[in-house]
């Protein structure tokens, strides 16, 4: 199969197949939104803490600022379409309503969805891929409006779904966890204070967080930050205004960490939605 892409400044379409196995989850997180539509393979991913298995023609939405990563569980092609958007693209009267599906908060009970037979999601990816195809002149137009069918189509489904089962206890503790982290983020605290927040031992905090989400405390909290202080340049903040905006205490920290981070300076101008 050849791959199929579809690059705009506010829309990235990958429809691939990778054969490649995968020993650890890449785990990162970013300013725009993610729908991974799985086709087929032996892939499993990581979520803030949660690990989904997916079946054909399942669906997973990603936030801005959320952690994951894809681990390739097998030599057995790896399919599937990733759809990448900023909301500027969707028309400032829908895009609350379009992306409550992708967060939690906002009422929607979950971000992964089963269409076991591919007739609820892929003839929406089959109609953006297509729109390649269009006129110059009317691409993006046809994008945006074919775009929104598919959020209004993820929308409705999610509506119809029951809620879902309560998790585990463990499961519960690194969610608060993590909803804690998301709440502080730019606050100052250390490990002393999640523990004493949390009433469990340092120890046994660093291990049932990294065993969740596959990553330390500290790197979960500075990886965020990092991609907090990108988007408040994006927004016209200076690197320090925005390295102090989202907790960094100097300035030569920050600057370490978001080059370690996004493989390029401060300084670097860069286009949000180029993917590493």
């Amino acid at each position: 199969m050849l791959p199929i892409n579809i690059h705009t400044d506010a829309i990235i379409l990958h429809h691939a197949v990778d054969v490649q196995r995968t020993d650890a989850y890449a785990l990162h997180c970013h300013n725009y939104y993610e729908v991974f539509y799985f086709i087929a393979g032996d892939v499993s991913y990581l979520v803030e803490g949660t690990r989904y298995v997916p079946e054909p023609h399942s669906l997973l939405l990603i936030a801005p600022h959320v952690f994951h990563g894809v681990k390739i569980e097998s030599e057995s092609p790896y399919e599937r379409i990733s759809l990448h958007f900023v909301p500027a693209l969707l028309p400032p009267e829908n895009q609350s309503t379009l992306l409550r599906p992708f967060h939690a908060e906002q009422g929607m009970a979950r971000i992964y969805y089963k269409d076991l037979d591919g007739e609820l999601f892929y003839p929406f990816f089959k109609q953006l891929m297509d729109a390649r195809l269009a006129d110059e002149t009317i691409r993006n137009l046809v994008l945006r409006v074919r775009l929104e069918a598919l959020l209004s189509q993820i929308l409705m489904f999610g509506y119809s779904l029951q809620p879902r089962a309560d998790a585990s206890s463990s499961a519960r503790t690194v969610s608060d966890i993590i909803a804690y982290l998301n709440d502080h983020i730019s606050d100052s605290f250390t490990l002393d204070d999640l523990s004493a927040a949390f009433y469990i031992s340092k120890h046994h905090l660093n291990k049932v967080f990294r065993k969740a989400t596959g990553t330390t405390v500290g790197n979960y909290v500075v990886h965020k930050r990092v991609v907090m202080a990108q988007n408040l340049m994006l927004q016209g903040q200076t690197a320090s205004e925005a390295a102090a905006s989202v907790g960094f205490g100097d300035y030569s920290t920050f600057f370490r960490a978001y080059k370690k981070v996004l493989g390029y300076s401060p300084s670097v101008k860069q286009n949000p939605m180029l993917l590493k």
